[in-house]
């Protein structure tokens, strides 16, 4: 099934160890995200990325067969 969702940048830093939580609406929302943890953390570097494309598989299902003979 496919789907279509608005685009959505991540900032995220190789350097860093907290993923990326926050979907950002715009590149430029992004952008100054990026600056901004740039300053705060001198040396560290930040990326701004675009989703292009994801999938998920679904999940497992289960079916339970009942035995419905009179005997």
């Amino acid at each position: 099934m496919k789907t279509q969702e608005d685009k959505f940048w991540l900032v995220w830093s190789p350097t860093g160890a907290k993923p990326p939580s926050y979907r950002h609406p715009s590149f430029g929302s992004a952008a100054v995200e990026a600056e901004r943890l740039a300053q705060a953390n001198p040396g560290h570097e930040f990326v701004v990325l675009g989703a292009e494309v994801s999938y998920c598989a679904l999940a497992m299902q289960r079916v339970e067969y009942f035995d419905r003979a009179p005997f």
